[in-house]
């Protein structure tokens, strides 16, 4: 099987040995960074996600909503090392499929990994289209009317979680959970600047006006209606 390991347990993990529940037949990859698990998981197209956590239904609820915000359906298990009715009930809630009390074995944890697998995969898109505004996934690339964007990691993060969403108002908390690391300390205005650096990639290639601020709310990546004059415009 290949899994996605994110370790969010609160003291060091033994970096790069393989888990205890793993055997040798299982292809484990650590992500360190959970801001990258969505890219991660287009990449490398995982059978499952382990999330090790403290205590279930805290910091693994920050990343699965994120993960589940992308359109990424991986089946994902958290391990905890504590969990009681509520912190399960929040973290299945979350989008989790499974929680599972540690220690566990390897035989029962294989056959829960088994088991979400075994369910029909939910089809991921590989590129992504809204009006002009285009992306491929798997080669991270961003065009305009068939030009390409050179844009930052975090734009690109930031343009699909708009893309995905075309139409819909997404508040900067939305926003921040979807494109930054959920345990990273940002800025009050960090959802803000991003969304003004996206704006000037975007108004380079005449689409700038795509990019609607709702004030008092979020963010809005509006598609032209067909036939308007700025649909039509070349970059």
């Amino acid at each position: 099987m290949r899994i996605l390991l994110v370790d969010l347990m609160s003291g060091p993990g033994p970096a790069g040995e393989a888990p205890g529940w793993a055997d040798g037949t299982d292809s484990v990859l650590r992500v360190t960074r959970p801001s990258e698990l969505s890219w991660t998981c287009v990449d490398v197209q995982p059978d499952a996600v382990v999330i090790h956590v403290d205590t279930a239904g805290t910091y693994d609820t920050l990343v699965v909503r994120s993960l589940r915000g992308e359109h990424i359906h991986t089946p994902v298990s958290v391990l905890a090392e504590a969990a009681d009715g509520e912190s399960v009930a929040r973290a299945l809630d979350s989008g989790a499929d499974d929680v599972v009390p540690a220690p566990v074995s390897v035989v029962e944890m294989r056959a829960r990994l088994r088991a979400l697998i075994r369910r029909p995969a939910a089809w991921e898109p590989d590129e992504l289209a809204s009006g002009p505004l285009a992306v491929d996934l798997l080669e991270h690339r961003a065009q305009a009317h068939g030009r390409e964007i050179g844009l930052t990691p975090v734009q690109f993060r930031l343009l699909v979680a708009l893309m995905r969403n075309a139409g819909r108002t997404l508040t900067r908390d939305q926003l921040r959970d979807s494109v930054w690391d959920p345990a990273a300390r940002l800025g009050s205005n960090v959802v803000d600047q991003a969304v003004s650096g996206l704006r000037t990639r975007l108004d380079e290639h005449g689409v700038r006006h795509h990019l609607r601020t709702i004030r008092g709310v979020g963010y809005r990546l509006e598609a032209p209606r067909p036939g308007s004059r700025r649909e039509n415009r070349a970059a």
